[in-house]
């Protein structure tokens, strides 16, 4: 017992060791993991030890772009769901001017991040049969692996359409490194390839936290990448099978977004004091002249506001019977909204919010106060200084979206429209909203849509939807609003605040200018 503890003792300080040199390498060259002079370490040392293995996956999970870092703004300020405080954020500046170049484009660095953690995984999967030890711990590092590859393909398929899929590691001395994109559909049966074999390892696997990946996580992946490709069958079994494997939805919708550990969640990035963290909390809350000033950043428009039903009749605000009050329109409304939404008269921080004009948070034209008199509360914290980093996780996959995923598919399919009702209501229930009822596909496409923009407000998926639905272009898509008040904060409706441009181009994005340069074998997506 006493040589056995010895020798896990000189194990441990062996891979702290390993670790800490990595800390020290990686700050000066990000491709750490990928120097020749680790060829031999990674054959003889990581690829047999699981604990080295999961040290080597970690830098593929801290590549994953996440919605807090994409700079000045958050994606949904690119939908009819938010307006950035800041005109020259790119949101403001390309996405919502239609002025996306293959030089400009926000996703440039999508491209080579992802072509990067795919060259590490592809090392990885070469040499993870020689992995010792427990067969599920095994199994989990191995299953993680195709999930992150089939995440990163994923990634780049909605962006870019097909991409060149590469599964091997390139040697850059005798392979050919100029290779051709792939179809569309080449891509998706790829992603959700690795996908399965994700799932098929997983299925044996031990346990590990929602910043990992995990069965149910795979199933969901691979029900939204079917979904956004049209197959929808296969889609919505995908997703019920991830339903089946997850531990239902939880309870407290706010808290969803900002406790680690919540048991809807299926795959996040978590930040922990005092070293990782991130600026979404200073980024995004708004403008005051109070303490609570932040930066502004995104915020909720008035398009978003009006689609929030009124609790105790289930109803649109404009619908007859549905007990909206004009002159006390943030009364009664879904609870979504009041985690969701600051608004005139809304407490935070210990304080009443003000939007009106001349209020604390008033609504401006200029600077960085809110556009639209609204503020972001949802995924924002409350009880931390804004001006301290933030560690608020952020939700890649959750089951919330997963019910939504199912019903669109099943709704899309027309096979089984029932099912798609329960689904949406499984979602709708936990909020205390009243259930939706049978209908035509036209129908409960239109309600399911609707839920998706409540449920996943801000969570980056009405940016993708209008794209997918082909609603882009539409005007009510494209004019956006914002709230009317006068001094007193009597509420007079809404106006016009900016109406945005779209062009065909909009709803697929350019392959970097760089990697056309580079690579004449590559084709550029039409329009740009």
């Amino acid at each position: 017992m006493f040589n056995y503890k010895i020798e896990e003792m000189m194990k441990n300080i062996k891979i702290v060791t390993i670790l800490l040199f990595g800390i020290l390498f990686s700050s000066c060259n990000d491709d750490f993991l990928e120097l020749e002079p680790l060829d031999a370490i990674a054959q003889d040392k990581i690829f047999k030890d699981p604990g080295l293995a999961a040290t080597y996956l970690n830098k593929v999970y801290s590549g994953i772009p996440n919605g807090f870092n994409r700079g000045w703004y958050m994606l949904d300020a690119a939908s009819d769901d938010g307006e950035n405080a800041y005109s020259w954020a790119g949101s403001n500046s390309r996405f919502n001017t239609s002025s996306i170049t293959s030089s400009n484009s926000p996703f440039n660095g999508l491209w080579n991040n992802s072509y990067r953690q795919i060259r590490r995984l592809n090392i990885f999967i070469a040499n993870y049969d020689l992995l010792e030890g427990d067969i599920k711990e095994v199994n989990r590092l191995k299953g993680e692996a195709h999930f992150l590859r089939g995440f990163y393909y994923a990634e780049m398929l909605k962006t870019y359409g097909g991409v060149p899929l590469i599964s091997t590691a390139q040697d850059l001395e005798t392979d050919d490194l100029l290779v051709a994109r792939n179809s569309r559909v080449e891509t998706t049966d790829f992603v959700v390839a690795d996908l399965n074999e994700a799932a098929n390892f997983l299925s044996n696997a031990t346990d590990a936290s929602a910043s990992r990946a995990s069965l149910a996580g795979t199933l969901a992946l691979k029900g939204r990448v079917l979904l956004y490709e049209g197959r929808y069958t296969e889609s919505a079994t995908a997703s019920a099978a991830a339903i089946a494997a997850a531990d239902g939805l939880d309870s407290d919708y706010q808290k969803i977004f900002l406790e680690d550990g919540t048991k809807e969640v299926l795959f996040d990035m978590q930040f922990k004091d005092p070293d990782k963290g991130h600026w979404g909390n200073l980024f995004n809350t708004m403008k005051s002249t109070g303490s609570i000033s932040g930066w502004g950043g995104t915020g909720p428009t008035q398009n978003l506001v009006d689609e929030y039903e009124m609790q105790v009749s289930g109803k649109m605000i404009d619908e007859a019977g549905s007990g909206y009050d004009a002159a006390n329109p943030y009364d009664g409304r879904d609870p979504r909204f009041y985690a969701t939404v600051l608004y005139d008269g809304a407490a935070w921080k210990g304080q009443t919010i003000r939007t009106r004009p001349t209020g604390s948070e008033h609504i401006d034209t200029s600077g960085d106060w809110t556009k639209t008199g609204y503020g972001l509360k949802k995924l924002i914290q409350e009880d931390r200084a804004h001006g301290d980093l933030s560690i608020q996780h952020w939700v890649f996959i959750r089951l919330g979206e997963v019910y939504l995923n199912q019903a669109e598919a099943l709704i899309e399919a027309n096979t089984n429209l029932s099912g798609a009702v329960t689904a949406i209501n499984m979602v709708r229930q936990r909020s205390q909203m009243p259930d939706i009822v049978i209908g035509t596909q036209s129908e409960l496409r239109a309600k399911l849509r609707h839920e998706r923009r409540v449920e996943l407000a801000f969570e980056e998926h009405r940016f993708w939807d209008i794209r997918r639905w082909g609603i882009g272009g539409d005007p009510e898509v494209l004019t956006i609003y914002k709230v009317d008040m006068d001094a007193a904060g009597t509420h007079l409706g809404k106006s016009v605040w900016e109406t945005r441009n779209w062009n065909a181009k909009d709803v697929i994005f350019p392959i970097p200018q760089g990697e056309m340069d580079k690579n004449s074998n590559l084709t550029q997506n039409p329009g740009y």
